[in-house]
């Protein structure tokens, strides 16, 4: 059975999304998630599917350095049946402690330039415990500037040998809103084995690991759904003689 491929961008009001889906196809992706804000106008993914032959997912990315934690909260509470993927992003070690724990966060992503301070081995086991994923998204790798590429590239490279030292799963994308930034399935795995200690890792980091992880949620969003393992029993109508 041929691997589907999943990617991450992040649409703003300056970008042709239909060109980058049109890119994103060609490129050999199947899948899309499209990032966006909590207070951001909602894409609608009919009629992009119907124009663009790709499974696109709506998925809801929660910056902490914009938005103080107790609003993050209450934005959780309201939004987790909303989205079948949440993503926050930890700028500080206070936010990824929390974050790490909370059941209604599936994504943990860090500032490429923290994310050898912040995620530490404490925060992995934390992870690994609540079940949350770490996600690395090259472009900010491959666009950032000469003089910090190669920091970054350590930085990132420490958080991925924590990552898998500790068995948590990751998630490699582009996570870009630049049409010619996206990359093809195969340049990304190419730079993700620079980074990882492992062959099999970089192809299952942007196929299977996602894939994974959105089926499980997808379960979680349904209406039948009460608790792991748990769910409402179908009515039964038993329609009386006469």
């Amino acid at each position: 059975m041929p691997r589907k491929f999943v990617d991450y961008i992040t649409p703003d009001t300056n970008s042709n999304l239909h060109a980058i889906l049109e890119v994103s196809n060609l490129l050999g992706f199947s899948q899309i998630w499209l990032g966006r804000e909590w207070d951001a106008k909602p894409f609608d993914l009919n009629t992009l599917s119907s124009t663009h032959s790709l499974d696109l997912i709506n998925r809801l990315d929660i910056d902490s350095s914009k938005i103080p934690k107790e609003k993050i909260v209450q934005i959780l509470r309201r939004e987790r049946r909303n989205f079948p993927i949440i993503s926050v992003r930890c700028v500080d070690a206070e936010i990824a402690g929390w974050a790490a724990q909370d059941n209604r966060i599936d994504i943990l992503s860090f500032p490429p330039h923290q994310i050898g301070k912040l995620f530490t081995r404490s925060i992995a086991k934390l992870m690994i415990k609540f079940v949350k994923y770490l996600e690395i998204s090259l472009s900010e790798l491959y666009l950032s500037p000469e003089r910090v590429q190669i920091p970054t590239f350590r930085h990132i490279q420490q958080a991925l040998e924590i990552a898998q030292l500790k068995s948590v799963p990751i998630i490699i994308n582009s996570g870009t809103s630049i049409q010619s930034s996206l990359r093809s399935p195969w340049e990304l795995a190419s730079l993700s084995q620079i980074l990882l200690s492992t062959k099999e890792t970089p192809l299952e980091s942007i196929s299977t690991i996602p894939t994974q992880l959105l089926s499980r949620n997808q379960v979680k969003m349904s209406n039948d759904y009460i608790a792991p393992g748990i769910f409402k029993e179908p009515e039964i109508y038993i329609q009386e003689e006469e």
